[in-house]
């Protein structure tokens, strides 16, 4: 698999370099509603760099690091991806790209990581010609806000290659991590947020007598910064009532505190702080804490059910509004139908090839990577065709082509905007019954508990 890799830097030609403009363009206006860049200043220019970071969406989350670094000409970012996407039809389209396989002891087997031996050459290389590597430490995704532990092997790398220059070069290590509003959904929100910089130089002397200490030392450097930097949800035990507990009471808390709950950054940092008081407050208040989380299980468990959001407890029903925003519905059907038709490919296509993924958490990127390579280019082609074959009009059909994308996000916030009436209808139906009224008085006696813990009400 790995006998085809050169140990040389990567430059990028100008094919690479419009296939990743495309590329910036679905991801940042079409895939994602709204992307965000923090911390792109510490990025460090003209010297060896790795990027390290935490891995909770598959290849959602290389892309995101990808699209957010402005490539100089030449220099081509270098991705150390698990080995097992490295399937023969692909190898060579992911060489291209950049990304280089990692064998995995607990995934591949013992006998496979002799091959990691030419993907270490190639990214020692690449630091010593000033380059970049990415990896993700923790030799898997995760499969909630959390980091787990991190593999040395990066480790291995960054040292081999200071040794190699005689410990002149100077080798930077940039902590970052992801984050998402939704993992599974388009037209979410997501971030890469960049750390402060470690340098391994201070480590060198230390690891001429001592490797493997030097080794854990700046691993546990560059780990607590991506801990840090992320919402790391520790308390696995009660994760789901953690997570659920800061997607709605959240919003709440996180205007209290002085948040915009609409903008991602800010709202990672009010979820991190929640977080990290909620766990304060399981050692001072167990009981009550428990009680907190037991109830947003039922919660959960009981909207979910009833086919109902959160916010709908918070909505005002007004039969006058919502019979009007009915009406618009109906008057903007056919715009959504004419979005609909020529995005049907993008929309559905992923879907089935995803089905068959047991993975969830690869489904994100492997939507995008379908979209941006197959579905949106062949429905956009044969659409502009058969515009061209009606009007006889190659402008006409070139405009079309450039309004598709717009009608096609424009009928996703149409049916998105549609479920939400639709769920605001079955909550005002369900008022008048007793599961409901029980599932009001529980919310309310939660929240009520909350905001006395966290207290909510002076920090306003």
């Amino acid at each position: 698999m790995t006998k085809n890799l050169k140990a040389k830097k990567a430059r990028p030609g100008l094919g690479y370099r419009i296939f990743r403009q495309y590329l910036r363009l679905i991801h940042n206006h079409l895939y994602y509603r709204k992307v965000y860049w923090i911390g792109r200043e510490n990025i460090p220019e003209n010297c060896p760099l790795m990027i390290v970071s935490d891995h909770q969406n598959g290849l959602a989350d290389p892309l995101g690091i990808l699209m957010s670094i402005r490539t100089r000409k030449n220099r081509k970012i270098r991705i150390i991806a698990r080995a097992d996407v490295f399937k023969p039809a692909i190898q060579k389209a992911m060489d291209w790209v950049g990304v280089l396989p990692a064998f995995r002891l607990a995934y591949d087997g013992e006998e496979s990581l002799i091959n990691n031996s030419s993907t270490f050459d190639i990214s020692e290389e690449e630091l010593l010609h000033d380059g970049t590597v990415v990896i993700y430490p923790e030799a898997g995704h995760q499969d909630k806000r959390w980091l787990g532990k991190f593999s040395h092997g990066y480790m291995r790398i960054v040292f081999e290659a200071a040794e190699k220059s005689n410990f002149e070069k100077e080798i930077y290590i940039l902590p970052s991590c992801n984050h998402y509003s939704d993992y599974f959904e388009m037209r979410e929100k997501m971030l890469i947020k960049y750390g402060t910089p470690i340098s391994a130089k201070p480590y060198y002397e230390l690891y001429k007598t001592k490797p493997r200490t030097a080794q854990r030392q700046l691993n546990a450097a560059v780990w607590q910064q991506v801990s840090d930097l992320m919402l790391n949800i520790s308390d696995l035990d009660n994760y789901e009532a953690i997570d659920y507990l800061r997607d709605t009471y959240g919003i709440k808390y996180a205007r209290a505190e002085g948040f915009n709950p609409n903008r991602l950054p800010e709202k990672l940092l009010a979820d991190k702080r929640l977080f990290a008081e909620l766990d304060e407050l399981k050692a001072t208040h167990q009981e009550q804490i428990r009680a907190i989380y037991n109830n947003a299980r039922v919660l959960e468990k009981e909207v979910k059910q009833l086919k109902i959001k959160d916010d709908d407890f918070d909505k005002k029903y007004n039969i006058g509004s919502t019979i009007s925003e009915g009406l618009l519905y109906v008057a903007l059907f056919p715009l959504f139908v004419s979005g609909c038709i020529p995005n049907i490919l993008a929309q559905y296509v992923p879907r089935i090839v995803i089905s068959k993924i047991q993975d969830k958490w690869q489904h994100s990127g492997i939507s995008f990577a379908i979209n941006a390579l197959i579905t949106i280019i062949i429905s956009f082609i044969i659409m502009a065709v058969i515009v061209w074959f009606i009007t006889k009009s190659i402008w006409i059909s070139l405009t079309y082509l450039v309004i598709l994308p717009f009608l096609g996000i424009l009928a996703w916030h149409y049916g998105k905007c549609f479920k939400s009436w639709l769920s605001k209808l079955r909550f005002h139906k369900l008022q008048k019954s007793g599961k409901l009224k029980e599932l009001i008085s529980l919310r309310t006696k939660t929240y009520e508990w909350l905001d006395t813990l966290l207290k909510v009400d002076t920090k306003r």
